[in-house]
């Protein structure tokens, strides 16, 4: 049984992401929790209540589509988006939470500022999907998992992606953007221990040579793979996560995703 959060502001954003997932996981069973966390602010309109009513309406609707294999339960809170979102995460045992993002990039949301960005940066126990605003969803019959293979992953790390790919059958296409002709021996060592882990899953090892950047390069692999359907990275402090943060391509929104985000978190 999955437990998985659909925070929701009751926006168009918000109600994307929330038929995605749904929709991911339509054939798994899953309980999923409607969030939303109320914060009066002097810009605020409607009520406490009014947004209790809200969720009661959103609640129905997704029950009429009769899945027996899903329950929808709400929470309302007093608290901030990210306070809400990490307090239901350790108090629900969730294994995934998903959120809309405005535009038509994940990436470019996350990286210009939003609660969305706020759960990536504080959240370090929960995989995150970033869900752009304008997807038009379909099941990802390949997924991109960026690594430079510098870090030893471990199989708690890898699992909420193993699973993510067992529900459609994707391919996880793990991609290598090289600068460098040759592999460290560090980096070899990883290689092999990835792919051990990902033995029981299809997937594929791809290596390019990197262009002007790192983002550029996964732009021009999201033209050439079209039936990518999910981008995923392992949220590190020193690794290939960070160092994509800081490229000023990605601050200038020249990346421009039109597929989920699945930010995994490091095992601490």
């Amino acid at each position: 049984m999955y437990k998985i959060l659909l925070p929701t502001d009751f926006s168009e954003i918000a109600q994307n992401a929330i038929e995605y997932a749904v929709y991911l996981f339509e054939r798994e069973p899953c309980t999923f929790y409607l969030l939303h966390a109320y914060y009066i602010v002097p810009s605020e309109t409607g009520t406490k209540v009014d947004a209790g009513n809200a969720l009661g309406l959103l609640q129905k609707r997704l029950e009429a589509a009769k899945n027996a294999k899903h329950t929808f339960k709400n929470v309302l809170l007093t608290d901030t988006a990210l306070g809400g979102i990490e307090k239901t995460i350790a108090e629900k045992d969730i294994d995934y939470v998903f959120m809309g993002t405005k535009g038509s990039s994940a990436l470019k949301e996350i990286f210009m500022g939003s609660v969305t960005t706020s759960v990536i940066k504080y959240i370090d126990n929960c995989p995150i999907i970033a869900v752009p605003g304008e997807y038009d969803y379909d099941i990802p019959d390949d997924i991109l998992f960026a690594s430079d293979y510098k870090h030893a992953f471990t199989s708690l790390e890898l699992t909420p992606l193993i699973k993510i790919s067992s529900l459609w059958d994707s391919i996880i296409n793990i991609v290598y953007i090289n600068s460098k002709n040759d592999f460290e021996d560090i980096q070899r060592s990883n290689k092999e221990l990835l792919q051990n882990h990902l033995n029981d899953t299809r997937h594929r090892f791809i290596q390019v040579k990197k262009k002007n950047s790192v983002s550029s390069t996964l732009k021009d692999l999201e033209k050439q793979y079209k039936n990518i359907g999910m981008v995923t990275f392992l949220k590190t402090k020193h690794g290939f996560f960070e160092k994509l943060v800081r490229e000023p391509i990605i601050k200038n929104m020249t990346f421009m995703t039109h597929v989920p985000l699945l930010v995994l978190p490091e095992n601490q």
